[in-house]
């Protein structure tokens, strides 16, 4: 509506596609934990959550490239931009438009490397396993598309033109409402990388008790010294490790939460300040809920490393970790750079190239995801094959949380 009373109808957003994210992962989060893949014994090939969120993400592919391109249209089309038009902000603009075609790559990469661990699960080859590991293949395509979503938004506000008279307050309410959206687009996309650490630090300390179990069992279940010392530590670690990654979803869920109701529900809108204030708070406990999660994943990789070799945890943590940090923590590195001079840029342009980064370090993520995340590894036969111990059998475990 503000839009459209200054003649200059901005279609970037018209849907909140932040809230439909939002939404549709709660809702297939409740898919999974209901249904899993299989529903009375038949098995879900084309309503399975993993095919349904990719689903979601073709669509929303779609619509994020035909408002970029609107954008681009617009920028080639409509008068000099002070935001665009410069001389050094050039090769961020020409990173700009190859974005739509990395996206695509992205979520063909994604989705030929997710067919892999799907055809294990139908199989029943380490079922559980495999659909962990499914959740953060798609880390990536998910990120890339809301990444591309506030870049197209913030395109199509820098290239817009108001007519001559415009009211200059109702034009930076504009520009702080997509500012914002900006801002909660990436936290719904944080909520679904929280959950895919959360992933990630579970399948670890599945390996990792398999591989206790599966050398206790070659002594003939006699006990030797300092295996209880070894078993109480195991506990410790895998407790303090969850409590970590648990915590950053939930404040990745309260985050994002909050932010779609102020701005679908409360006053974000007339009450800017207030807004910005609390949003700060959420962003600090964002960073340390993030590095605590990381911390906590780093301890066991390093403390267990001779015991997940054949894992191979660091070039998985890595492929993790990449878009956790460059989320969190390149925004501030970037503001960072500009209050110190080394970037030349507005508020805007930074915005546009840390919106631009992120896509490509989604790929960077996807390919290094290709490697990590094989569905070959032989560690998956032999987690299956693991001695059960314990409630913690993969028949009891289908449930996430």
């Amino acid at each position: 509506q503000r839009w459209t009373k200054l003649n200059c109808p901005h279609p970037v957003m018209a849907l909140h596609l932040d809230v439909l994210l939002y939404c549709a992962l709660l809702v297939l989060f409740i898919w999974r934990s209901c249904v899993w893949w299989r529903f009375s014994g038949v098995a879900l090939e084309n309503l399975n959550y993993i095919s349904l969120l990719y689903l979601l993400m073709h669509i929303l592919l779609v619509c994020e490239v035909a408002n970029f391109g609107q954008a681009f249209i617009l920028d080639l089309n409509g008068e000099v931009s002070n935001e665009l038009d410069i001389h050094s902000f050039l090769w961020v603009k020409i990173a700009m438009w190859i974005t739509p075609f990395a996206l695509v790559f992205i979520m063909c990469l994604t989705w030929f490397q997710s067919r892999e661990h799907i055809r294990k699960i139908w199989r029943q080859e380490a079922e559980l396993q495999h659909d962990r590991a499914l959740q953060i293949v798609a880390l990536p395509a998910v990120y890339a598309v809301m990444a591309m979503s506030s870049l197209a938004q913030l395109y199509h506000l820098a290239a817009e033109h108001h007519a001559p008279g415009t009211d200059a307050g109702k034009i930076e309410e504009i520009r702080k409402s997509s500012y914002s959206r900006y801002d909660t687009v990436f936290m719904v996309a944080d909520l679904y990388e929280a959950w895919a650490l959360y992933q990630f630090g579970t399948l670890t300390l599945e390996v990792l008790e398999a591989t206790l179990a599966m050398r206790w069992s070659r002594r003939g279940g006699r006990t030797h010294e300092g295996q209880d010392e070894v078993r109480m530590s195991y506990v410790a670690v895998s407790q303090i490790m969850w409590l970590g990654t648990a915590m950053f979803v939930v404040v990745c869920v309260i985050q994002a939460g909050w932010s779609l109701w102020q701005w679908n529900f409360g006053a974000a809108a007339s009450d800017w300040e207030a807004y910005e204030r609390d949003l700060r708070q959420f962003y600090f406990a964002g960073l340390l809920a993030s590095g605590a999660a990381i911390y906590n994943v780093n301890v066991v990789e390093s403390a267990y490393s001779e015991m997940l070799e054949a894992y191979s945890p660091l070039t998985k943590f890595v492929s993790v970790k990449l878009l956790v940090f460059f989320s969190f923590w390149q925004k501030g590195a970037l503001g960072f750079a500009k209050d110190l001079g080394f970037l030349q840029l507005t508020d805007l342009q930074l915005k546009l190239l840390h919106s631009t980064l992120l896509v490509y370090e989604c790929l960077a993520s996807a390919l290094l995801h290709r490697w990590a995340w094989s569905a070959e590894e032989p560690w998956y036969t032999a987690l299956a094959a693991r001695p059960k111990s314990g409630p913690a059998a993969d028949v009891d475990e289908r449930r996430p949380l």
